[in-house]
């Protein structure tokens, strides 16, 4: 019966209300309702609000969502009410993805801006866009967030106030982690804390190759652990924690799947195991749930382990998800179905 159960998969992106199952000491969640198309696993959280809007959408804080009109004109920032709580008829663009730090990407008069939770432009709409594409503005990181101005990059503050100066030097920058950005200058790269100061600034060096001496300088197991990442098809995306939640980044820190869940594993196996609430999931490297959120959390120990990983890490093709009551581990495979761990 055990096996039945867990084995019974969902179509990917099902959402709704879940309703509960019990045995043996396991409790597993069956999500069902309407398909909603959404290009990533943020859809597993989204849960739209009743509203009088006609289009809405998540964002990347689950507290917050987006109302457009059928053109795809910006509207509204919604509560989890389906209230309006941020007027934004006045914007051409704005930048749900990357809403972080309590701020906004707005575009008025093709020109970024950053409004607040209270509709107030914090960031004033003067700055230059990004790039044509989708990536038109960045979010806030670390309480910082790059730009440009008249062509430059530099970065400023959430008060607006200019940390690193514009520089046509500058040829790129990456958004903050822990603290630090890379930057790079005609090849030369250095790092700059959260003060613009530069750490480290080297004359002739490729950008890649003096990530990886510096990383190996600073933590030569760190270093060896990037080797092994590299020569591992499956491990290309890394966790990382943004305002409470849990997204993945790439190797140049480019936010690949949105800060949605509460708790997430590496990538094993081309899986990832990801946390909503008290279930967990598996995603895909494109950011598709493939493996429903049916796992307890109740149901492992922080202390127990499978093969030496921990639960909901994909380990020759199995992870474990749970015990029974006679504390034998059980484990899914690569398709979410249930097996014996050993």
């Amino acid at each position: 019966m055990f096996r039945r159960l867990l084995s019974k998969r969902q179509p990917s992106l099902i959402l709704g209300l879940p309703r509960t199952l019990s045995h043996s000491g396991l409790t597993l969640s069956i999500l069902s309702g309407a398909l909603l198309m959404m290009p990533t696993a943020q859809a597993a959280s989204c849960k739209i609000p009743k509203s009088y809007y006609k289009n809405v959408s998540c964002t990347a804080n689950s507290g917050y969502f987006l109302a457009i009109k059928d053109f795809g004109a910006p509207v509204a920032l919604l509560n989890n009410k389906g209230k309006s709580v941020v007027d934004l008829s006045r914007y051409q663009k704005v930048d749900a993805n990357k809403l972080s730090g309590g701020l906004l990407p707005v575009q008025r008069n093709n020109r970024v801006g950053y409004l607040n939770m209270k509709g107030r432009e914090v960031v004033p709409a003067m700055y230059d866009v990004l790039s044509e594409s989708q990536d038109w503005a960045r979010p806030v990181s670390d309480g910082r967030i790059v730009v440009k101005k008249d062509g430059n990059y530099g970065v400023i503050n959430t008060a607006n106030k200019t940390i690193v100066p514009f520089s046509a030097a500058i040829s790129d920058i990456d958004d903050y982690q822990n603290g630090m950005a890379r930057v790079r200058k005609n090849r030369a790269v250095s790092w700059l804390d959260k003060n613009g100061k530069t750490t480290s600034e080297p004359s002739n060096a490729d950008g890649d190759e003096f990530a990886a001496k510096s990383s190996a300088n600073k933590n030569s197991s760190a270093s060896a652990q990037t080797k092994q990442a590299a020569s591992n098809r499956f491990t290309t995306l890394d966790a990382r924690q943004q305002d409470g939640k849990w997204g993945y980044v790439d190797d140049n820190n480019v936010t690949m799947i949105t800060y949605s869940f509460d708790e997430a594993r590496p990538f094993s196996e081309g899986l990832a195991g990801v946390r909503i609430g008290k279930d967990w999931g598996f995603i895909n490297l494109g950011g598709e749930l493939v493996i429903p959120f049916r796992f307890s959390n109740s149901g492992v120990s922080a202390k127990g382990s499978y093969k030496g990983q921990s639960a909901f890490i994909f380990k020759d093709g199995k992870a474990w998800i749970g015990n029974l009551k006679n504390g034998n581990k059980m484990c899914v495979d690569t398709k979410g179905e249930g097996v014996r761990c050993e």
